[in-house]
């Protein structure tokens, strides 16, 4: 069957009295493949209830040894009932193809949460892993080893709970005491007793697995990964692991891992005892289930607080939530895109609000996703507080008295504020200086709501000539505007609501916000008219010829092409701005390699608009770069002029390229290679939502009863 097409598929139910019931299935969105099977949305088309079709082929069961797997996995799965189990339906087949249809979880599995998370924090992880516990728990005393425990087979349903799936390795031991000597599992999660084999295994496989899965999801990579599986396993036989010195980590949960990572089966600590350890009691207490937000942002320093235990020193603590853009990224297979609530130039926050859509989780299940908030939250503020701080040296060509005058120049009016990623499904939603809430969609039109919340403009790429597009643009008001802007608007409010509630604790350039009166709405408004992420960076090119480049340290490079300024915030959050050619002629080696590295990424953008009329290639396996839009340069085929290819922003670049700066590339190096779209990457993986129950067997499956 073609999965990109939907298809009708048929269930033929034999009742007793021999009348033939045909239950019909569309089946829909494909979730993703492993080993044998292929997993695709099935919708029944008279109840209308959605569910995971695991589709294996019989052309595949040809092998006496393959066809024994899938009954064994199918009898094992459809006997087995827990709260934190996959819930298998029923199975059956036609002509073609075996179908086990599962309970659907919706927010991926835990491996996707990973990759746009990075990290997660220690009480995420208790979190979790008391759930996965407890499967394991009921799964033993039932004699079952899963043998395949691992982040891809460990899903969260709609209420954030964990439900372990594809019992296509697991095994039923007919006595206690059985040891089974068959080598299976997942490289980076297979025990040292799978490997030798000989002395065979037992219940104490899963429960390595369960300390692999805590240090991955506390470090960010598993503790045996190579590149090679040899390596890996020659890693795992060994013991040889480490705990890096970026990351940090409790005494409690370094204990436990090293107690349960220990070559010796035997000298594992049990189920009971990993409850009992010091890591699941610290005096605070756990969460049953966490927040839907925790998809794509960590968790706020206040929701962390209220399950700390009375008189704990958060502020030395805080500093182990995971931050975003981080200078060192995980290995493989846990890279992906980022995600996480940040200030940009701060660190990262988080929020418990639950937010949902029209679909029931605009910000579940995101390849990208993540709020961040600048520390510019006033035009004021932009200028006015920490400009220039330190006395300046005698070395730099840019004199006192030069500086002194720059002071008084004025930064941008309007700037991105924050922002949330989540170009994965929808796009880009952003919040400006000035209070407006815009989206960059993904089929690269844009909305932008008015700071009062009742007006907003709708652009749409529209041909203006033979050879040139442009932004045209609509007004609405929230009570009347076409249907088919339903779901934009829909989107557009809730990353409204989103961005405006994710607030953490107040930056001291609040409180000058507060005080001063919001400029009024301007027609029309600044909005984000492109935007790109690279490696080091996200750049932003606004529609008031504003170029805002935010680095993954907390730096900031903002390019106003009608005064030809530069505006630089340093690592501590100090502000500058300064004409461009003093910045150019600066000997601060950190705002010259920014401001260079910035002119590669605009040079790249104006090459790529002008040489490939807009169309984007697929990257690389290095190309650093991803860009907003689906399959093309995000601004359509005059994105030129999006990014400011006009006399005045050409001049900039120009200029900053006329000039090198003395520390090099920096930024470990610039990506110059063709630009990945953001969106190309979806939610399927090789590891989904792959189990059901039974029904009645019909020919290729007559044993399983």
């Amino acid at each position: 069957m073609d999965a990109t097409q939907p298809t009708i598929v048929e269930e033929k139910i034999v009742k007793y009295n021999g009348e033939v019931q045909v239950r019909k299935y569309q089946k829909g969105k494909f979730l993703g493949k492993g080993g044998f099977a292929k997993c695709y949305e099935f919708q029944n088309q008279e109840t209308k209830a959605i569910q995971a079709a695991k589709v294996v082929e019989k052309a595949s069961l040809t092998k006496s040894r393959a066809k024994q797997k899938l009954m064994s996995e199918i009898k094992i799965h459809r006997s087995v009932h827990h709260q934190h189990v996959v819930k298998f339906e029923h199975f059956f087949e036609d002509a073609e193809n075996v179908y086990i249809l599962l309970e659907l979880c919706h927010n991926q599995s835990l491996n996707e949460l990973l990759r746009r998370r990075k990290r997660l924090h220690e009480l995420e992880v208790q979190c979790y892993a008391l759930q996965i516990i407890s499967a394991l728990k009921y799964l033993h005393s039932h004699r079952i080893i899963h043998r395949d425990l691992k982040l891809g087979n460990l899903f969260l349903n709609d209420k954030m709970e964990i439900k372990l799936g594809d019992f296509g390795l697991a095994t039923k031991l007919d006595f206690d005491g059985e040891k089974k000597r068959t080598i299976c599992g997942t490289p980076n999660y297979i025990a040292p007793e799978v490997l030798e084999g000989k002395a065979g295994h037992s219940y104490e496989v899963d429960i390595w697995s369960l300390g692999v899965i805590i240090y991955t999801l506390i470090i960010g990579k598993p503790p045996f990964e190579t590149s090679d599986v040899k390596t890996t396993y020659s890693k795992i036989r060994k013991n040889l692991y480490e705990f890096p010195q970026h990351v940090i980590i409790s005494d409690g949960a370094r204990d436990l891992i090293t107690k349960i990572l220990i070559g010796d089966p035997k000298m594992r600590p049990n189920l009971d005892e990993i409850i009992a350890h010091e890591f699941f009691n610290n005096g605070g207490t756990i969460p049953k289930t966490l927040p839907q937000s925790f998809l794509a942002c960590p968790p706020s320093a206040q929701y962390i607080r209220q399950y700390m235990p009375q008189g704990f020193n958060f502020t030395s603590q805080a500093k182990g939530l995971p931050q975003r853009l981080e200078s060192t990224a995980p290995a493989n297979p846990i890279q992906g895109n980022r995600a996480g609530v940040q200030t940009a130039g701060g660190t990262s926050q988080g929020t418990n609000r639950q937010y949902q859509t029209a679909q029931n989780n605009v910000m579940a299940a995101t390849d990208r996703g993540g709020v961040f908030k600048r520390n510019l939250d006033s035009q004021g503020a932009l200028t006015k507080d920490t400009q220039i701080n330190k006395p300046t040296s005698p070395s730099d060509k840019g004199s006192t008295q030069r500086i002194m005058k720059d002071q008084s120049l004025t930064g941008p009016s309007c700037w991105v504020k924050k922002w949330v990623d989540y170009s994965s499904k929808y796009g880009l939603g952003y919040l400006l200086s000035n209070q407006a809430t815009g989206v960059f969609f993904n089929d690269s039109t844009k909305i932008i709501i008015d700071p009062n919340g009742h007006t907003f403009y709708y652009y749409e790429r529209k041909a203006v000539s033979t050879s040139e597009k442009q932004d045209v643009m609509q007004t609405y008001n929230l009570t009347d505007y076409p249907k088919d802007l339903q779901k934009k608007v829909t989107l557009l409010q809730h990353f409204r609501s989103y961005l405006e509630n994710n607030k953490e604790q107040p930056s001291p350039t609040d409180d000058l916000l507060s005080q001063k009166k919001l400029p009024a709405s301007q027609e029309p408004p600044v909005y984000v008219k492109k935007w790109m992420r690279t490696k080091h960076a996200i750049m932003f090119r606004l529609s008031n010829k504003i170029v805002q480049v935010n680095f993954q340290d907390h730096t900031e490079i903002l390019l106003n092409s009608e005064s030809r300024l530069v505006t630089y915030v340093n690592k501590k959050g100090e502000r500058q701005t300064l004409p461009l050619n003093h910045a150019l002629e600066s000997n601060n080696a950190e705002m010259t390699k920014r401001l260079k590295y910035t002119k590669d990424i605009l040079t790249h953008m104006l090459n790529n608009n002008n040489n490939n009329n807009n169309k984007m290639t697929t990257a690389s396996s290095n190309a650093g770069l991803s860009m907003g839009g689906t399959g093309s340069v995000a601004g359509g085929t005059n994105g030129a002029s999006q990014i400011g290819a006009s006399s005045r922003m050409g001049t900039i670049t120009t200029a900053v390229s006329s000039k090198r700066s003395a520390a090099g590339t920096g930024m470990g190096g610039v990506d110059t290679g063709m630009p990945q779209s953001v969106t190309g990457r979806t939610g399927s993986s090789s590891n989904v939502n792959l189990l059901s129950s039974d029904r009645r067997p019909l020919n290729v499956l007559n044993q399983v009863q």
